[in-house]
């Protein structure tokens, strides 16, 4: 999947309730792997999700985590 596929995905936890949508991705240019997404979670909110709390990648982005846990890293 290309990284331009990614912006826009609706972004849900790992309680099937929607987090947001992504806005950009964080790729570590040394390696070209992605390292997280920046999902919009309200008019001007953002947040950064690591890689390692992605589970799936469709349609949607599914995340291993709840919303709470990834607001209290």
């Amino acid at each position: 999947m290309k990284m331009k596929e990614l912006i826009g995905k609706e972004v849900m936890d790992s309680e099937a309730k929607v987090v947001g949508y992504v806005k950009d991705v964080e790729v570590d240019l040394k390696k070209w792997d992605i390292t997280g997404l920046v999902v919009k979670t309200g008019f001007i909110k953002r947040l950064t999700v690591l890689k390692a709390d992605i589970d799936k990648v469709g349609d949607k982005v599914v995340l291993k985590v709840t919303l709470d846990k990834i607001r209290k890293a």
